[in-house]
């Protein structure tokens, strides 16, 4: 049996029925609304929250590229001072080569 047939049969009016039907009808609808409402608010906020994590991804980005930059940097002064300290010590050893002849 029907949710009407049932109030029907409890001595329910029609009118009251058509009435409550509409109101519940209609509090579904708004209620819907809301959560819709809701839901679209949601999407706005995770939207700017993305946006926000993807610029501060390209900043770390260039940040991560600046500081390889300083680091090879780094290691090619560390390279180039290692090959002059190797230079000096074979300089080094060619004139402490050149005082032990002469002595």
């Amino acid at each position: 049996m029907s949710v009407n047939q049932e109030r029907k049969s409890q001595g329910v009016p029609e009118d009251a029925l058509a009435n409550q039907d509409t109101s519940s009808l209609t509090d579904a609808v708004e209620q819907v609304a809301k959560q819709q409402q809701s839901q679209t608010s949601e999407i706005e906020k995770n939207k700017k929250v993305l946006f926000h994590l993807q610029v501060q991804n390209k900043r770390y980005g260039a940040i991560l590229k600046r500081l390889h930059c300083q680091l090879n940097k780094l290691q090619s002064n560390r390279n180039q001072w290692q090959w002059n300290i190797q230079q000096l010590e074979k300089t080094a050893a060619e004139l402490r080569k050149c005082i032990a002849m002469k002595d």
